[in-house]
Protein backbone atom coordinates (compact mmCIF):
# COMPACT_ATOMS: atom_id res chain seq x y z
CA UNK A 1 0.00 0.00 0.00
CA UNK A 2 1.91 3.57 -0.74
CA UNK A 3 0.79 6.54 1.42
CA UNK A 4 0.20 9.40 -0.82
CA UNK A 5 -0.56 13.05 -0.38
CA UNK A 6 -2.28 15.16 -3.08
CA UNK A 7 -2.48 11.84 -5.18
CA UNK A 8 1.57 11.85 -5.16
CA UNK A 9 3.43 9.46 -3.21
CA UNK A 10 5.22 10.90 0.41
CA UNK A 11 9.30 11.17 0.27
CA UNK A 12 10.60 11.63 3.41
CA UNK A 13 14.60 12.56 3.35
CA UNK A 14 16.33 10.50 6.15
CA UNK A 15 19.80 12.34 7.47
CA UNK A 16 21.81 10.20 9.72
CA UNK A 17 25.39 10.24 9.93
CA UNK A 18 25.21 6.55 10.96
CA UNK A 19 25.25 3.55 8.04
CA UNK A 20 23.49 1.45 10.20
CA UNK A 21 20.39 3.83 11.19
CA UNK A 22 20.26 4.53 7.67
CA UNK A 23 20.17 0.94 6.12
CA UNK A 24 17.41 0.15 9.51
CA UNK A 25 15.51 3.26 8.68
CA UNK A 26 15.07 3.15 5.12
CA UNK A 27 14.31 0.02 5.58
CA UNK A 28 11.28 1.00 8.00
CA UNK A 29 9.58 3.79 6.27
CA UNK A 30 9.56 1.86 3.23
CA UNK A 31 7.73 -0.23 4.71
CA UNK A 32 5.56 1.75 5.85
CA UNK A 33 5.02 2.81 2.55
CA UNK A 34 6.83 6.07 1.86
CA UNK A 35 9.23 6.65 -0.62
CA UNK A 36 12.39 7.37 0.84
CA UNK A 37 16.03 9.41 0.14
CA UNK A 38 19.08 9.22 2.42
CA UNK A 39 21.66 11.74 3.35
CA UNK A 40 24.98 11.03 5.28
CA UNK A 41 25.31 14.61 6.39
CA UNK A 42 23.72 18.30 6.64
CA UNK A 43 25.73 19.31 3.13
CA UNK A 44 24.02 15.83 1.00
CA UNK A 45 20.87 16.83 3.10
CA UNK A 46 20.55 20.51 2.09
CA UNK A 47 21.72 19.81 -1.82
CA UNK A 48 18.72 17.17 -2.07
CA UNK A 49 15.94 19.18 -0.42
CA UNK A 50 17.11 21.86 -2.84
CA UNK A 51 17.30 20.28 -5.86
CA UNK A 52 13.59 18.90 -5.55
CA UNK A 53 13.23 15.92 -7.65
CA UNK A 54 11.50 14.49 -5.91
CA UNK A 55 9.75 16.55 -3.56
CA UNK A 56 10.49 15.71 -0.12
CA UNK A 57 7.50 16.15 2.07
CA UNK A 58 9.25 15.37 5.05
CA UNK A 59 12.86 15.56 6.66
CA UNK A 60 13.86 13.23 9.68
CA UNK A 61 17.34 14.81 11.23
CA UNK A 62 19.61 13.36 13.04
CA UNK A 63 20.44 16.00 15.61
CA UNK A 64 24.31 14.77 15.84
CA UNK A 65 25.69 15.50 12.63
CA UNK A 66 29.20 15.71 11.64
CA UNK A 67 30.44 19.40 10.32
CA UNK A 68 27.09 20.95 11.25
CA UNK A 69 24.84 19.58 13.71
CA UNK A 70 21.23 19.19 12.94
CA UNK A 71 20.34 22.21 14.55
CA UNK A 72 21.94 24.38 11.89
CA UNK A 73 20.67 22.31 8.96
CA UNK A 74 16.98 22.89 10.82
CA UNK A 75 17.72 26.12 10.06
CA UNK A 76 19.09 26.71 6.43
CA UNK A 77 16.20 23.75 5.73
CA UNK A 78 13.48 26.99 7.10
CA UNK A 79 15.11 29.76 5.53
CA UNK A 80 15.05 27.53 2.00
CA UNK A 81 11.53 26.93 2.67
CA UNK A 82 9.88 28.12 5.76
CA UNK A 83 7.36 25.56 4.90
CA UNK A 84 9.76 22.22 5.52
CA UNK A 85 8.61 19.72 7.81
CA UNK A 86 11.44 18.81 10.32
CA UNK A 87 11.42 15.97 12.61
CA UNK A 88 14.37 15.68 15.03
CA UNK A 89 15.71 12.70 15.78
CA UNK A 90 18.15 12.01 18.97
CA UNK A 91 18.92 9.50 21.39
CA UNK A 92 18.27 12.29 24.27
CA UNK A 93 16.85 15.93 23.95
CA UNK A 94 17.75 17.83 27.11
CA UNK A 95 15.06 20.69 27.83
CA UNK A 96 17.16 23.04 26.15
CA UNK A 97 17.39 21.29 23.01
CA UNK A 98 13.95 20.76 23.07
CA UNK A 99 13.27 24.35 23.20
CA UNK A 100 15.59 25.03 20.56
CA UNK A 101 14.72 23.05 18.42
CA UNK A 102 10.58 24.29 18.66
CA UNK A 103 11.70 27.43 18.46
CA UNK A 104 13.16 27.18 15.18
CA UNK A 105 10.42 25.76 13.65
CA UNK A 106 11.40 21.30 13.93
CA UNK A 107 7.81 19.97 13.54
CA UNK A 108 8.37 17.01 16.24
CA UNK A 109 10.95 15.21 17.64
CA UNK A 110 12.02 11.62 17.77
CA UNK A 111 13.68 9.39 20.00
CA UNK A 112 16.46 6.88 18.49
CA UNK A 113 16.05 4.22 18.28
CA UNK A 114 13.65 4.19 16.05
CA UNK A 115 10.04 2.90 17.40
CA UNK A 116 7.29 2.19 14.57
CA UNK A 117 4.40 3.34 16.34
CA UNK A 118 5.96 6.40 17.41
CA UNK A 119 7.73 6.82 13.83
CA UNK A 120 4.30 6.87 12.21
CA UNK A 121 2.47 8.62 14.72
CA UNK A 122 4.92 11.33 14.84
CA UNK A 123 5.12 11.56 10.61
CA UNK A 124 1.63 11.84 10.18
CA UNK A 125 1.22 14.79 13.08
CA UNK A 126 4.46 16.88 10.80
CA UNK A 127 2.86 15.90 7.66
CA UNK A 128 -1.10 17.30 9.28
Amino acid sequence: MQLRMADQQITILLVDDDPQVLSLGQELLEHLGYQVLVAADGDQALHLYKAKNPPIDLVILDYLLPRQDGGQVLQQLRQFDPQAKVIMASGFFGQEEIDQLQAAGASGLIDKPYRIKELEERIRKALG
